[in-house]
């Protein structure tokens, strides 16, 4: 791909210029330049020499008659000097051309990246930390009239790059780039297997992501009405399908638990009859956890199964429900007790609906990040540590990557144990005294994901006691479900819930198989016949959170 408008990252030294436009470059298919080069090919001789040889007014001549020279250029990445904006006509002349980006970083990270024996002109004869935040200060101003600014601290250059095409992906006159702002898991199950896309603006794509399916022309949308009139997702996903040839009959489905139901069941099934689809169709859930069971059921059974496309829109849906072929509905006398197998042919998770969550339910979404990366990925936990400040802000590109991960986590459990035979049990880290913490408080009072944030640490401390797991991994993971917003919850009445865990579906002959942890990132399943072991740990528990960390 060629774009005819540059790409320019400028910043502070040391903040990744270099290397991130070399692999932006190699992404979007543009040429690279480097303006340091460009520079010392011009003038024969180091940058530092310059300096020693000319001084800095020479060299920052030199610098602006090369940034008019590369501004003049189309279709270039350009990675420019830490002081090439802040000259007002280096910036206006690079903004004419095209994208200005500029990259930032923490003092601590630049002090890493640079080291001790770096020779920096601006740096030479100075307390480099007091240099540094010295100049940073004075180009701040000029670093702020970007486009965009990216930080880097504690970021790879693969990570950065994909920030910035997700960026570029939403500029009016920015070709479109091929792949960009999508990255797309594979949950292998043989000839049931399906694809997992995960990005930003894939709602307006669906049209184009649902042509390898080969399905017939018309397609069941079902979803809820504050998702086709208030935020507008249905009308998107509509427009699309219909761009690509497809009739769409659309229908509505009130929110809520209740609408788990056989009548719901019905209702939809005789509607989509009705409007004439057929084996061929497709069926397509857009909406929560609740939807994508409800519709997923439906298309397992209607003409004994139909092709089912699962838009999920929240948090918790994207990185659980959506992935795994479980639907079903309930019954007066309890919750899923209806239901089948019936793996998606496709699920498209698009970040972009995470903006408008509820802030309550956004948090609640994010103990389901924190339960994949204790299970299987302290890599995983280390970037949520390090990400907090960007996931609460919701930045898509942040949001996609950690999304796309977490759900790579569960389609490898989901692979090796698909009908819930064994591995898949380890999905269930902090259920069992979650789902006692939401009973014994009350269905509503706490979120599932508040729940099972408690009763990770719950499993965490028992683990610690039993001389499984680093006790201070305990305190890693409480620091930051906390730093998540996730412990917010007051009064629990942890001591409480015993008559609540003995329920649960994984007690057998009045032993618990609980699911403790070696430490961040792994996970085994150990029975637990002694509930006095388990009160014992919610006592030291409850105890803890009282005091302050």
């Amino acid at each position: 791909m060629r774009a005819e408008r540059n790409i320019i990252l400028a910043g502070f030294m040391a903040t990744g210029k270099s290397s991130v436009g070399k692999r932006l470059a190699a992404r979007l298919g543009q040429e690279f330049v480097d303006l340091d080069a460009l520079i010392e090919a011009r003038a024969g001789m180091a940058i530092p020499a310059i300096f020693r040889a000319q001084g800095e007014a020479a060299f920052r001549a030199l610098e602006s008659q090369a940034a008019r020279a590369v501004a003049a250029r189309q279709g270039c990445v350009v990675a420019t000097g830490g002081g090439a904006i802040v000259d007002p006509e280096n910036l206006r002349a690079f903004q004419q051309s095209g994208v200005v980006i500029t990259l930032t970083a923490d003092v601590e990270t630049i002090l890493g990246r640079i080291g001790e024996g770096s020779d920096r002109p601006m740096l030479r004869d100075a307390d480099k930390r007091e240099r540094i935040q010295l100049l940073m200060a004075e180009r701040a101003p000029a670093y702020a009239r970007a486009d965009f600014v990216v930080d880097t601290s504690s970021k790879n250059v693969a990570g950065v790059v994909e920030e910035i095409v997700v960026l570029l992906c939403g500029m009016v006159g920015v070709p479109p780039v091929p792949g960009a702002g999508m990255e797309t898991v594979r949950v292998d199950l043989g000839g049931r297997g399906y694809a997992v896309h995960v990005g930003s603006q894939l709602l307006r794509r669906l049209g184009e992501l649902v042509g390898p399916l080969r399905v017939g022309r018309r397609i069941g949308l079902v979803t809820h009405p504050i998702l086709l009139t208030t935020h507008g997702y249905a009308e998107q996903v509509r427009q699309s399908l219909q761009a690509a040839g497809h009739e769409v009959v659309l229908l509505t489905v009130p929110e809520g638990e209740e609408s788990k139901s056989l009548h719901e069941t019905a209702r939809l099934a005789r509607e989509l009859v009705r409007a004439r689809l057929d084996r061929g169709s497709a069926l397509i859930a857009l909406g929560g956890g609740v939807l994508g069971d409800l519709v997923g059921f439906v298309a397992a059974t209607l003409y004994r199964g139909v092709a089912f496309v699962n838009i999920p829109t929240t948090l918790l849906a994207q990185l659980d429900s959506s992935v795994g072929g479980k639907t079903g509905v309930n019954l007066p006398e309890g919750k899923n007790l209806i239901g089948a197998f019936h793996q998606p042919s496709l699920v498209v998770a698009d970040v972009d609906t995470l903006q408008t969550l509820p802030e309550r339910e956004f948090r609640s979404g994010l103990a389901e990040l924190v339960k994949h990366a204790m299970i299987a990925d302290a890599a995983l936990f280390g970037r949520l540590e390090a990400e907090v400040e960007a996931i609460s802000a919701r930045r898509p590109a942040v949001l996609q990557g950690l999304v796309a991960r977490s759900i790579a986590i569960k389609a490898h459990v989901v692979e090796s144990d698909e009908r819930e035979l064994g591995l898949r049990a380890i999905l269930n880290f902090g259920h069992t005294v979650g789902h006692a913490l939401e009973a014994a408080s009350g269905y509503g009072k706490i979120t599932h994901g508040e729940g099972v944030a408690f009763g990770m640490l719950a499993a965490t401390l028992l683990s610690v006691r039993r001389g499984l797991c680093p006790p201070d991994d305990f305190g890693k993971l409480r620091r930051l479900l906390s730093r998540l917003g996730l412990l917010a919850a007051k009064d629990l009445k942890l001591e409480s819930l015993e008559k609540y865990i003995v329920r649960d579906k994984k007690v057998r002959d009045e032993v618990i198989q609980f699911v403790l942890t070696p430490g961040i990132g792994g996970v085994t399943l150990q029975p637990v016949s002694d509930l006095e072991e388990v009160r014992a740990a919610l006592t030291e528990l409850g105890a803890r959170l009282q005091d302050p960390e």
